[in-house]
């Protein structure tokens, strides 16, 4: 299964917890996972680099480990690539996230949020955290 994910889940993945071993074992799950490329972006400006390192705990060393494992999980899909799908995805969510939407229909695929306002529309299907653990709970340790 095809999955855009939302940067608030590549955001657990740096503390340990089931959406870390989702991710992690993604590949065993036959999951695909993407990203667009601001997502990543978006991890490394340092207000929210910081706001992670506390939230997780890690160094900046560590950071940069945990980065780089979940880069090696997630395809990175450049954001240009998505342009053609914005329009479309503004008509469904109006801010920062139109990457996420534009990815997610130009893929054809769910996308993996926790956000709640994501589930205000109908065109594109949403995961939250709590469906996929209840997807894969019983793989999980």
């Amino acid at each position: 299964m095809k999955l855009v994910v939302d940067t608030n889940v590549l955001v657990s993945f740096f503390r340990p917890n089931p959406v870390n071993e989702i991710i992690s074992m993604s590949k065993s799950f036959n999951l695909r996972l993407f990203s667009p490329e601001y997502a990543v972006d978006e991890l490394k400006k340092p207000g929210i680099k910081q706001a992670v390192l506390e939230y997780s705990g890690l160094n900046s060393g560590q950071f940069n480990e945990q980065l780089s494992k979940l880069l090696s999980l997630v395809e990175i899909v450049p954001d240009e690539s998505v342009k053609e799908f914005e329009p479309k995805a503004r008509q469904l969510i109006h801010d920062k996230d139109v990457p996420i939407f534009a990815l997610a229909l130009k893929l054809n695929c769910p996308i993996w949020s926790n956000e709640p306002r994501f589930k205000q529309q109908s065109q594109v299907v949403i995961f939250s955290n709590r469906d996929m653990i209840e997807l894969f709970d019983a793989f999980l340790v």
